[in-house]
């Protein structure tokens, strides 16, 4: 209860000022610094009048940005593993009262009525009554003064809980209160949900009216009704995009929320390492062993197990580091893990569990893959013959093709997320930044996610993406991979999303005429790399057609050491460029 007052005095006015507040309450620091102790209802009101004396009781009834300050976080842990509304957060408190005070207890009457119903998700009503008190003499067993803050402070709370979820706190009645004689405290709470809809009804209004009149007065009525349909139509398109704009930015607020709480509640345990930098011999789930580490990145580990029962190998990547608490990442996994159970194809590598350990870490089970990644493959021999380089593309196309069919789009391809087993099939892994057309993005509208060297024109921008983004991506690869050189090169990210906009490659065969290239596949791979969308192939099932068309009798399937990595060194030429493609 005291905690947020705690991090907004240590905030505004330093630390001597907590060490004075809490000696002028006779509470000793430590009960405070670890927020999971308990604390006396004396001690609780003595510094509660010390918050008052500081801000008045509104001091008390808002706690602003502290509620979700990380540090404020921690005895929620358990809370924000369960609850996925503030409806269950405020159930919580009714079914674990025991976790939140010793001295009263907790009740959330059930909805009965329909309208009750059809408030439930928006409105809650708890009923708080102190465990000594008597109904027939309450007037004579209450602290007046002190309860009235005890109280305000418990509408504090109350009221902050919806702002984990990025909601504005929510609004207070209190009809009964043990002050005035109830033998209970009786909370009314409601919150904003996100007025869902009310945008889209307000930008169809607004272009109803406007485009109508404006083209009404011009053109006559008859123009001014279809201006004013169109209008409409378009009005609440935008209006829809921005409630979902509204939706992702709450659930980033909430997942961001949950994953500091966990940190707080480790912290507090002394656990905050607990989970060991390397799992090997430990058991996941009750189902998967450990073995050794197999690859690492940026966000997480990877480690081969096996099945405790059936004794088959898999993969599991688990978060770590920076990753482990960022809500971003846990999305994104989430959102490969999903795509990767949802598109069964034998060109997808497959994802079998997602799971978290008791540390509420996130890890996900996928086939073990034996093989090597195509950048671990470019690094040691530089290129690919096209002999190998054509049917290894035809199944990554085959796989894109396969997600493509189920709504998202990769965003980011490139040569670690391609593998090569050593059966010979060609694999797509990596779904983390993929973007369903049928659900929200985890990123804003106008940002830019990917790999800049492997970015098509239109995600450069932040603009729309499709199936043929991922094509372009497709056509960076093979290039690479064919010629040792990426098609696009810039000092930094800036340029290179400049240059992917507007400069035009030389094609495989001018780059590398050393190499026996097949002209149908230079045709093919430079058509990926078209700067209009409309100018690439119309889909990975397209892709595939076209390579699955060249002759590959006779091609080599690997080079001799002796073919250089890199091209022949010719004289410098002037970069042929297109203007910046509108409209896409």
């Amino acid at each position: 209860m005291l905690r947020t007052y705690l991090l907004r005095i240590r905030e505004e006015e330093g630390e001597q000022a907590v060490e004075a507040w809490l000696t002028s309450a006779e509470i000793d620091a430590q009960a405070v610094t670890n927020e999971t102790a308990w604390l006396s209802v004396g001690a609780t009101k003595r510094a509660l009048r010390g918050v008052v004396k500081r801000w008045g009781e509104q001091g008390l009834t808002d706690r602003g940005q502290w509620a979700t300050h990380p540090d404020a976080l921690g005895s929620w842990v358990r809370m924000l593993r369960e609850a996925k509304t503030p409806s269950d957060a405020y159930r919580y408190f009714a079914t674990n009262a025991r976790e939140l005070t010793r001295v009263g207890t907790w009740e959330m009457p059930e909805p009965t009525t329909p309208a009750e119903k059809a408030a439930a998700g928006h409105h809650a009503r708890l009923v708080y009554r102190p465990i000594e008190t008597q109904a027939e003499d309450v007037t004579d067993s209450v602290d007046i003064d002190g309860e009235t803050l005890l109280c305000a402070a418990r509408r504090g709370e109350l009221a902050s809980l919806p702002c984990i979820w990025g909601f504005d706190a929510a609004t207070v009645e209190h009809p009964q209160c043990i002050t005035r004689g109830d033998d209970a405290c009786v909370y009314e709470l409601t919150w904003n949900t996100g007025r869902r809809h009310l945008h889209a009804a307000l930008g169809a209004s607004a272009s109803l009216v406007g485009c109508g009149v404006i083209v009404g007065l011009t053109g006559g009525w008859a123009a001014g009704a279809m201006a004013a349909g169109l209008g409409c139509l378009l009005g609440g398109a935008a209006g829809v995009l921005r409630d979902k704009s509204v939706d992702e930015g709450r659930e980033r607020t909430f997942e961001r929320n949950r994953i500091a709480a966990l940190e707080r509640g480790l912290a507090l345990k002394g656990e905050i390492g607990a989970t060991p930098v390397d799992l090997t011999g430990a058991v996941l789930g009750g189902k998967f062993r450990i073995g050794r580490k197999i690859g690492s990145g940026g966000i997480g580990v990877v480690y081969a197990a096996q099945h405790v029962s059936l004794g088959h190998e898999v993969a599991i990547k688990v978060l770590r580091g920076a990753a482990a608490r960022d809500g971003g990442e846990i999305a994104r996994l989430r959102r490969e893990a999903y795509i990767q159970v949802h598109v069964d194809h034998p060109n997808v590598a497959r994802v079998m569990d997602l799971d978290q350990m008791p540390d509420g870490s996130i890890y996900v089970v996928m086939e073990r893959l034996i093989g090597q990644s195509l950048a671990d493959r470019l690094a040691r021999d530089g290129l690919l013959a096209p002999g190998f380089a054509i049917p290894a593309f035809v199944e990554v196309a085959r796989g894109l093709a396969a997600a493509h069919a189920k709504g998202a789009v990769h965003r980011d391809l490139k040569p670690a997320n391609i593998f090569l087993c050593e059966d010979g099939v060609a694999k797509v892994l990596d779904f983390g930044m993929s973007k369903l057309a049928a659900a929200e993005s985890l990123t804003q509208a106008g940002y830019t996610l990917g790999t800049p060297e492997y970015m098509a024109p239109e995600q450069c921008i932040g603009g729309s993406v499709d199936g043929r983004t991922d094509v372009y991506a497709c056509g960076v690869l093979m290039y690479e991979a064919l010629t040792g050189e990426l098609p696009i090169r810039g000092k930094n990210r800036r340029e290179l999303l400049d240059l992917q906009q507007r400069q035009v490659p030389k094609s495989l065969r001018v780059r590398r005429p050393d190499l026996p290239i097949p002209p149908e596949l230079d045709a093919a791979v430079m058509r990926c790399l078209r700067k209009r969308m409309s100018d690439r192939p119309a889909s990975a099932a397209e892709l595939e057609r076209l390579l699955e068309q060249i002759p590959t009798a006779g091609l080599p399937l690997a080079y001799p050491p002796d073919v250089s990595r890199k091209g022949p060194r010719t004289p410098a030429k002037t970069v042929s460029v297109m203007p910046t493609p509108r409209g896409q």
